[in-house]
């Protein structure tokens, strides 16, 4: 009894100190001074006085708000919701109870209801920016504009700086067209900022907009005198001239900028246009030969010509050699310009030249960009029709070197050893691309790579390894029918766990119903299992699905051993036969057949005699 009085004494011990605590660092705002401000929009809805809030309802009100905020945090909304209305009748006007219950209604999209709150809470603290700035954004939310401009207007007012204010105000006075209130945010901006081209810019669209194409031509004069040595707002006076249609100013001004500077791209590109607009087609050609062959002339600009030297040709008739011409005099004057030798390539591609010319194509940009993926990608897949594997391990070697990240250069590279039938350095190919494995891989290129791993182990005679091969690969791709064909044969081979090998076996027949290799071991699995009955079914489905001009000496094998089994002796011997003249593989094989051949003659003569 006595530890129970001591505990409720401290507890409420400590709960008068957090009491004081909270009073002092929490003041009542009662108590503070009020500043006289001038009126605002969000004073306008203030009609009562604000009553006087005692010390203790003050700690009180300090208490619980916390204690909402708290359980707000910690997701208990139903009891941080009465904790706010707790507050409310402590403290009516208390403009944070008010402000945390508009969240929480936001937060239920209770947008009304939340609004009501947050309209409540800045009347009771209209100098709270947070409060106004959290309005204006409903009001935008809530597509009322007329209001959401009175708060950021009294937030400008507040705070002269507030060029994000300023921003949104822009926006919203272009929505409704109020090109001068437009006008006057710009202002504002410019003397806090500056004049810059940005908002320079802006303020001719307004004028445009206006239609008061005085305004505009002084917006864009006051920008060239403010920086006189950037002939850049010169040639953008030009060519607003130009779409004004006083052509003849305008070519005054690129004139006289050209001779500032013969290899500004934005001059050459907007003299280039006035010839076209104006039909001297000589000229404009011309000009274009001079952008192609100007050795400082910036590529995105060569990259314009060239699209419209390919657009002239085609609207010609397309002769296509005309066109790399072009590029080859561009690559002369640039010749370790990547993204112009690229171009060319894609080019050529894009107009079926032979592979032979896209490939060299392609050499050049790795001639100058060794570490363009895209571009040996390319090559690769040109080469790989053609068998042309030593090429292929060539191009590859470099590759993982520049781009290790880069699956598909180890894929090509095992496959090609894979094809030399160069087993060891195909492992050595897929594992260091094993080594480059990443969550973002491409699952297909992972799962192929295990499952070529796994058929290598495998014949290497190391099954624990393949097996384990074939489980990675089925990780990554649990539908690759190649690894679940050849993990279920290997398995029933060994004659182990073969429940799940006739499992994987049967997703293969389900995928390809008419794919001999499949069936075969479907059927070779149900033999292991000793359901030959079923085996036969699939069997004579396996032998008659392959197709090849020469069977299978494997299918056949298994045909002679799965009707040997369910007693028809003399079909069994015409398999084996069959087997043997296709051509077993190995002697073993051999040997293991005619076995079979003499124990099932000596049977069958025991049976007739």
């Amino acid at each position: 009894m006595e530890g129970e009085v001591r505990k409720s004494f401290f507890y409420s011990w400590a709960c008068v100190v957090i009491t004081l605590v909270m009073a002092f660092a929490f003041p009542s705002a009662s108590l503070s001074k009020q500043k006289k401000t001038k009126k605002t929009h969000s004073q306008v809805a203030v009609t009562m006085p604000k009553a006087a809030l005692s010390h203790a309802d003050s700690i009180r009100y300090r208490y619980f708000l916390m204690e909402a905020e708290r359980h707000q945090v910690l997701e208990h909304y139903a009891a941080a919701f009465d904790l706010m209305e707790h507050c409310k009748q402590i403290n009516p006007n208390g403009a944070e109870a008010w402000f945390m219950q508009s969240l929480y209604y936001k937060s239920l999209d209770r947008d009304s209801m939340s609004l009501e709150c947050l309209k409540k809470a800045v009347s009771l603290n209209p100098s709270n920016k947070h409060y106004l700035e959290r309005l204006a954004q409903m009001y935008v939310e809530t597509h009322d504009y007329d209001e959401a401009k009175a708060v950021y207007e009294d937030l400008v007012e507040r705070d002269h700086s507030r060029t994000d204010v300023l921003n949104t105000l822009v926006q919203l006075y272009q929505k409704d067209k109020e090109y001068d209130k437009v006008l006057w945010v710009i202002e504002r901006m410019e003397a806090l900022e500056g004049v810059s081209e940005e908002l320079t810019l802006s303020k001719l669209q307004v004028y445009e907009r206006k239609d008061d194409m005085k305004s505009a031509y002084k917006a864009l004069k006051s920008l060239s005198d403010e920086y006189p040595n950037d002939l850049n707002y010169k040639v953008m006076m030009g060519n607003w001239l130009m779409k004004k249609n006083r052509k003849k100013e305008a070519y005054k001004i690129f004139s006289k900028a050209l001779k500032e500077d013969p290899n500004n791209s934005y001059v050459l590109s907007s003299i280039y246009d006035y010839y076209r607009e104006v039909g001297e087609d000589t000229l404009a050609h011309k000009m274009m030969e001079t952008i192609l062959g100007n050795k400082k002339a910036d590529t995105s600009l060569k990259v314009t010509m060239l699209r419209q030297v390919i657009q002239d040709n085609e609207r010609d008739g397309g002769d296509s050699t005309k066109v790399v011409a072009v590029f080859d005099r561009v690559m002369e004057v640039n010749p370790q310009d990547a993204d112009m030798a690229e171009m060319k390539a894609a080019y050529m591609s894009l107009k079926d030249f032979p592979t032979d010319s896209i490939n060299a194509a392609l050499c050049q940009v790795l001639a100058i960009a060794p570490d363009n993926a895209g571009a040996r990608l390319q090559i690769l897949q040109n080469l790989w029709p053609e068998k042309r594997w030593d090429e292929i391990i060539d191009l590859c070697k470099p590759a993982v070197q520049y781009n290790p990240e880069e699956m598909a250069f180890y894929y090509f590279m095992g496959l090609a050893y894979y094809q030399k039938d160069d087993k060891e350095s195909a492992l050595d190919a897929f594992r260091r691309g094993v080594g480059e494995i990443t969550p973002q891989s491409n699952k297909e290129i992972v799962s192929d790579f295990y499952a070529l791993m796994g058929d290598i182990l495998h014949e290497k005679g190391l099954e624990g390894e393949a097996f384990a091969a074939y489980d990675s690969c089925l990780q990554w791709k649990d539908d690759n029918i190649g690894a679940l064909n050849n993990y279920a044969y290997y398995l029933s081979l060994k004659g182990e766990d073969l429940h799940r090998a006739e499992q994987m076996s049967y997703k293969t027949i389900k995928a390809e119903p008419t794919n001999g290799t499949y069936l075969d071991t479907y059927a070779w699995i149900l033999y292991m299992q000793e359901r030959y009955e079923e085996a036969k079914i699939y069997i004579d489905q396996a032998v008659a699905n392959d197709t090849d001009s020469v069977q299978g000496s494997v299918i056949l094998d298994h045909a002679g051993d799965i009707y040997n089994k369910v007693g028809d002796k003399e079909k069994a011997a015409e398999y084996w036969q069959r087997a043997l003249d296709a051509g077993p593989d190995g002697d073993d094989a051999i040997k293991e057949i005619r076995r079979k051949m003499e124990e099932n003659a000596l049977l069958r003569k025991e049976n007739n005699d």
